[in-house]
């Protein structure tokens, strides 16, 4: 799953920048100063940052250099957030490393694009091939890059359950315990099998080669995709 860390001393912006992006499926991470930004990149590399140009420890400005000087997140993108309006924060930004600027206050819709088409230009750069798939499980829609697809009901449950855990592959036996709520050792494989071969008609762009929902002989399918599971979105 996507993850973006944000860096942001300001406990209400932290809370709305989080908000917003979780909303649009990408997992969060926070940090309130640079010092716990460097940590937590120790632990975990993110796709992608946003990062408050005044921090109380380490600038803005200085964490981006710093950050530009180590291999995992020297060419991951940078979104610079600022209270201040003159034009030269904006270009001290851009000139540390930034990627983008926002003036606070943030608009939350702005923000999200903003990210999204920075994710996408990353995984473009990057030779990253594989799709995304974003779920909305409250209304029942599925969206693979920026194309909504109509699935049935059980194509959607299906779907789902096989992007819970990205890469893990699903035996024939689970989906139809998970899924289909069989007892254990009822249910038919072709069952499973033809919503496979359903679900990829809908989904891939060549479904006699898929690419993401893939086979592991003897273990099940696997999807092999980034997942956004936005599970805030509500039915209009």
């Amino acid at each position: 799953m996507t993850t973006i860390l944000i860096v942001d001393d300001d406990p209400g912006i932290l809370d709305m920048v989080e908000l917003t992006l979780r909303r649009e499926g990408y997992l969060v991470q926070r940090a309130a100063n640079s010092t716990e930004a460097l940590r937590s990149i120790e632990v975990q590399t993110p796709h992608l940052i946003v990062v408050d140009a005044t921090l109380p420890d380490i600038d803005g400005f200085t964490l981006t250099r710093m950050l530009r000087e180590l291999p995992p997140t020297r060419n991951i993108p940078i979104l610079f957030l600022s209270a201040t309006r003159d034009t030269q924060t904006a270009v001290d930004a851009l000139n540390s490393g930034g990627d983008d600027f926002l003036r606070k206050p943030i608009y939350p819709r702005e923000l999200a694009a903003r990210v999204r088409a920075h994710i996408r230009r990353s995984v473009q750069i990057s030779g990253d091939e594989n799709p995304t798939i974003r779920i909305q499980p409250r209304s029942y829609r599925v969206f693979v890059n920026d194309r909504e697809i109509s699935l049935t009901r059980v194509e959607f449950d299906l779907l789902l359950h096989l992007c819970r855990v990205p890469g893990e592959a699903y035996s024939t036996e689970d989906l139809l315990l998970n899924v289909w709520k069989y007892p254990d050792g009822v249910g038919d494989a072709a069952l499973v099998r033809n919503h496979i071969h359903n679900l990829r008609r809908k989904v891939e762009e060549d479904p006699e080669r898929p690419m993401i929902i893939q086979s592991r002989h003897g273990r099940g399918y696997v999807v092999k995709a980034a997942i956004m599971i936005d599970e805030e979105a509500v039915v209009h």
